[in-house]
């Protein structure tokens, strides 16, 4: 990758129009980045969040001559991958959806990336990728072997991007996510949520009946699966620091506190008002707990998580409130 200043260097952001990669744009802009590209195919992406300045470009992953048109107009310093669909209990529902999105996406990019001699990514990979293990707290080392379908093909990108390195030289940082949440302004709401944070926000506005808790059974101080929860601003901030990184690693990013979804629910209710929940069944491929040691990102990158749980709910309730 060229040695450009910020000013001049040029990044692609694949799915810029969704939840995170919106948020990341936004703040790549404010940090001093000015040439900066969207991809999306606009799924769950909304084009009316692209920061202005940002070129669009509507097209999809799956579509190798859109990456092969793409690329042909734009010489690119950078790429930052989002784009990936998310639900584990959808992927256990529908895999061969998730491999073709994921899997087939990231292997079209990495294969046009490298057809057009672009030399560093930063993908969005998960927490997801862990073996389960009994303590729950997951340092970058630990064995991979993930119990649902999203996490299998988080791994099979990780892999194909790492063989790229050692055979082409690629750059690259992979985030390991755990829980986002929260809003940077752009006022996000998810078409099809999935995650906890946007499903309560729905039952308390009345867009659903009530939250599901799956499982009240695990070994965790109330029965409830323990999540480690981190503020979306933190998130992209870890992203525009890697922008700058000229060493490949793989970074979890998470708070390393941990939260049950009865304590999470109970936070909601202490700030937003009493909603009505109930427990279900535990759902095929979630662990019981599931938490960072994010002091690799602390070391290599300078970055920690800032943000807290209420501050998080806070955030996502003025998105669903319509303030």
């Amino acid at each position: 990758m060229s040695n450009k200043i910020t000013e001049y260097k040029k990044i692609l952001v694949v799915g810029g129009a969704g939840y995170i990669g919106s948020a990341c744009v936004k703040v790549l802009f404010e940090r001093g980045y000015k040439n900066i590209i969207v991809f999306d195919n606009l799924d769950k992406g909304r084009v009316d969040l692209v920061d202005s300045r940002a070129v669009f470009v509507q097209g999809d992953l799956r579509h190798k001559e859109d990456l092969n048109q793409l690329f042909s107009n734009h010489d690119f310093d950078c790429v930052i991958h989002f784009a990936a669909l998310k639900a584990v209990g959808e992927s256990e529902k529908f895999p061969q959806k998730y491999f073709e999105n994921n899997v087939c996406g990231t292997a079209n990019l990495l294969a046009v990336m490298d057809e057009h001699d672009v030399k560093q990514i930063i993908f969005s990979s998960t927490a997801c990728v862990y073996a389960e293990k009994a303590s729950g707290v997951y340092v970058e080392s630990d064995p991979l072997s993930a119990p649902n379908v999203y996490g299998s093909t988080k791994i099979i990108c990780e892999n194909m991007i790492r063989d790229y390195n050692r055979t082409k030289n690629l750059n690259y940082t992979i985030f390991r996510y755990f829980n986002v949440a929260g809003d940077v302004g752009l006022n996000y709401i998810d078409p099809d949520a999935q995650n906890i944070f946007p499903i309560i926000s729905e039952v308390i506005v009345g867009k659903r009946s009530k939250l599901e808790i799956y499982g009240d059974k695990y070994e965790t101080r109330d029965g409830t699966c323990i999540r480690d929860y981190i503020h979306l601003k933190d998130l992209v901030s870890a992203h525009v620091l890697a922008v700058e990184s000229v060493n490949s690693f793989e970074f979890n990013l998470g708070t390393e506190k941990g939260t049950t979804v009865r304590e999470l629910v109970d936070s909601f209710v202490r700030l937003n008002g009493k909603f009505a929940f109930e427990t279900v069944s535990a759902r095929k491929g979630d662990m019981g707990v599931s938490l960072a040691d994010s002091s690799l990102a602390l070391d290599k990158l300078g970055w920690r998580a800032v943000e807290g749980l209420d501050t998080m709910i806070v955030d996502t309730m003025v998105v669903y409130n319509g303030k």
